[in-house]
């Protein structure tokens, strides 16, 4: 299977054909003028997937039930299936999950908290980034990178997080949005900046 370039006037993220060959150096995923919105929407695309989802089925125990916890940035949503409390709460947010947990998964909530509290910088500068492009592009940094540095900054504590939930055995937990913000911040880091 052979991989060439197309034409120059063909996009570079769709220029290639499969043909075999490796794809040459010089061709990147996203053109450097659509750096930014890419640094933007990488952003938003992480914010709105959980970082994380559990799924918890005890076998040492009379009662059978399910649990699944979805994590994101700024909150949990958890359900308790086969299995009812008159006060079951399905939301948490983030600041009352290490009060909530067992005492095992403790560290690996305030590591989640720690993901959150550091998650806002890259929301917050994706934000001005899309209200003032200018302005922002104007910082001695580029924002392009200082968004993939934050990101992964962040995949790197939610994976801290995510091991002390494994290492604890709190049911099949899949990193979902953690993956991806490994992807986004190699992308963001080596994107091409003209």
């Amino acid at each position: 299977m052979n991989v060439t370039p197309v034409s120059d006037s063909t996009p570079r993220a769709l220029s290639i054909v499969f043909t075999g060959h490796a794809v040459p150096p010089r061709h990147m995923w996203v053109r450097s003028e659509y750096a930014g919105e890419l640094a933007v929407l990488s952003t938003w695309v992480t914010a709105l997937l959980p970082w994380s989802v559990t799924v918890l089925r005890p076998r040492d125990t009379q009662l059978q039930f399910t649990l699944v916890v979805i994590r994101y940035a700024y909150f949990y949503l958890q359900f308790l299936l086969n299995l009812t409390f008159p006060e079951q709460d399905t939301l948490l947010w983030l600041h009352e999950v290490p009060g909530f947990v067992s005492a095992g998964v403790e560290p690996a909530a305030w590591a989640a908290v720690a993901g959150g509290a550091l998650f806002t910088l890259p929301l917050g500068l994706s934000v001005a980034y899309y209200a003032a492009e200018e302005r922002v592009e104007a910082l001695p940094v580029d924002p392009v990178r200082l968004l993939g540095g934050l990101l992964g900054a962040c995949a790197l504590v939610y994976s801290a997080s995510f091991a002390l939930l494994w290492q604890n055995k709190a049911g099949l937990a899949i990193p979902v949005g953690v993956l991806f913000m490994w992807v986004f911040a190699a992308l963001l880091l080596t994107v091409d900046r003209d």
